[in-house]
């Protein structure tokens, strides 16, 4: 949690399951646990791309496993956008399309 400014924001993909806006390095710290929580252990994520453009870094995260409540097998990608503030992440937002982690991020294609 030492990587997040205390003010850190998260936006999750729209229309995702708790998909509400966090505030606030405390907010960041239950949402991940809840996240966690609610796989089983085979549950893994991955980075297969981490790329710098100044204060903004876009990651590219794949994830698998299966969920704990319903044991349906999950697989999937998501693009991060991580915006930085004083050496620490002040917000990030999840994006599926990469189009569209690179527009908000200022870098269109």
């Amino acid at each position: 949690m030492s990587f997040f400014s205390p003010d850190v924001v998260y936006q999750p993909v729209p229309g995702f399951p708790e998909s509400q806006e966090r505030h606030g390095a405390e907010a960041m710290r239950r949402w991940m646990e809840e996240w966690h929580n609610a796989w089983a252990d085979d549950y893994t994520t991955r980075a297969e791309s981490i790329r710098p453009f100044g204060d903004v870094v876009i990651a590219l995260l794949r994830f698998t496993g299966h969920a704990k409540s319903s044991g349906v097998e999950v697989q999937g990608g998501i693009f991060e956008v991580y915006w930085f503030r004083e050496g620490k992440i002040a917000s990030v937002r999840d994006f599926t399309d990469r189009a569209e982690a690179l527009k908000a991020a200022g870098l269109e294609e």
